[in-house]
């Protein structure tokens, strides 16, 4: 079998770079944080990511940088000492993509700073998505972004990132003004739209680890007002009309409106559905309303409040702060793009995926999430996230089961939503490199070219690469 230049040159990047005799001891005099050396206390603490599952992964070393200083002397040190780099933020990587058994763990979670000035917040590269949404609820405003306390800021917005205000303020990466970002020559740079657009456009919606490590972003903040929830459940014999109708109203639902439909099974067989969302400075009443009058079935029950802000965003992590939010666990997603509602048939297709996680008495979740509304309307190639007028995602979802059993129900799911997927969202990354494409969709060219010419040696690792 012959390769093609370029395929020499994937080959060749799949491989470890050339370790030299490493003096980290060199390194660790010249940073003001720490390097972190297998049979010394503060390795096994600093190496292990939220999910278990990467436990056995030994990194040969773990430099916790106390400032972006120090992430530019270590990028540096990496190069000349032919060592990878595997960036790490909040250790959330679905994939284990942030440690490494060959390369350097650049540790960023010193860099957790959260300051509010004249409607824009400076966030650190290594900030938690919990200590982001408390710092700003205090002051009264926050950021689109996720729902997981203990994610990292920065694997959220280089991903794109969507959650309850997504639909009136769009993702995280669209908040973005400036990034402040240590590429693989070890320089930093403070870029925006008029400083190196490419490598900005990029870091808004590409995926992280491999154009160069963020240690602060500037984001626009929203208002953070009091907040209506609702928790809407139907037996499973509507699961079709609740499929229907929440499609229906997500096309027209106000923009401060903004919510998620889920099917789920549990270990013991139990099959459930549930419309859950939220109204940005109203009332849940008129929204939870429209959608049984779109479901045509009056739920089974209704849970309806008026919260602080800050309160629903506790909620929906389930933990409010740095150590209630720390607790390790494993989850397996996967996902799906949906440019259109789905039809009849690809709703019963969804559900019948569902339905064969409860006969094996398997838990798994299939959570359709609204992706209408101010996401919709970025341009197409305004940022690096390739689905802008998508209608909705899909979360396949298994949590604290068997890898291989919980991979194997996505990829089933896979196979029967294919008909009507256009894609995959890059934050939901999955353990096979060969999906890439579906991730970056008609972005994919453009932000190959850019990593490149950012990181031409391939200095930054991933299993990813472009």
């Amino acid at each position: 079998m012959s390769l093609t230049r370029r395929g020499l040159l994937l080959a060749a990047a799949a491989l470890p770079l050339p370790m030299k005799r490493t003096d980290w001891a060199a390194l660790d005099r010249a940073i003001d944080g720490t390097v972190e050396l297998p049979g010394t206390t503060g390795y096994e603490r600093s190496r292990t990511l939220v999910d278990p599952r990467f436990d056995g992964v030994r990194p040969p070393a773990v430099v916790r940088c106390a400032h972006a200083g120090d992430v530019a002397e270590t990028v540096r040190f990496a190069r000349r000492s032919g060592v990878a780099i595997v960036t790490r933020g909040g250790g959330h990587s679905y994939t284990g993509d942030s440690t490494s058994s060959t390369g350097l763990v650049l540790d960023l979670r010193r860099l957790d700073g959260v300051t509010l000035d004249q409607g824009t917040a400076t966030v650190g590269g290594g900030a938690t998505l919990m200590s982001v949404y408390n710092t700003l609820g205090a002051r009264g405003v926050s950021v689109p972004s996720g729902s997981c306390g203990s994610v990292g800021i920065g694997g959220v917005t280089l991903g794109g990132g969507i959650g309850l205000a997504a639909s009136a303020y769009g993702l995280t990466c669209d908040a973005v003004l400036t990034a402040g970002v240590v590429t693989a020559d070890g320089r930093h740079r403070t870029v925006d739209s008029a400083r190196e657009p490419s490598l900005f456009w990029a870091l808004r919606g590409g995926g992280g680890g491999q154009f160069g490590v963020v240690t602060a972003w500037r984001l626009r903040t929203h208002p953070a007002p009091a907040t209506g929830t609702f928790v809407l459940t139907w037996p499973w014999a509507d699961a079709a009309r609740v499929a229907t109708g929440w499609q229906a109203r997500i096309a027209t639902a106000p923009d401060e409106t903004w919510s998620a439909c889920q099917f789920a099974s549990s270990a013991t067989g139990a099959l459930s559905v549930r419309v859950s969302g939220s109204v940005l400075g109203g009332d849940a009443d008129a929204e939870a309303a429209a959608l049984v009058r779109a479901v045509g079935r009056s739920p089974a029950k209704a849970v309806l409040a008026r919260r602080p802000y800050l309160d629903v965003a506790h909620d929906r992590a389930g933990c409010d702060s740095a150590a209630t939010c720390a607790v390790r666990s494993t989850e397996l997603v996967g996902s799906e793009i949906f440019r259109r509602p789905l039809p009849a048939a690809g709703i019963a297709a969804l559900l019948s995926a569902v339905e064969q996680s409860a006969r094996t008495r398997r838990p798994g979740v299939a959570k359709l999430k609204r992706m209408t509304g101010a996401v919709a309307r970025v341009a197409p190639g305004a940022t690096a996230f390739p689905w802008r007028g998508a209608h909705t995602m899909l979360q396949w979802l298994v949590e604290d089961a068997p890898a291989a059993d919980a991979y194997a129900w996505i990829e089933a799911g896979h196979r029967t939503m294919a008909r009507w997927s256009a894609g995959r969202y890059v934050n939901y990354l999955e353990p096979d490199p060969r999906t890439l494409p579906l991730y970056h969709g008609p972005h994919l060219d453009r932000l190959r070219r850019i990593r490149a010419a950012a990181d031409p040696d391939r200095l930054f690792r991933s299993r990813y690469a472009l």
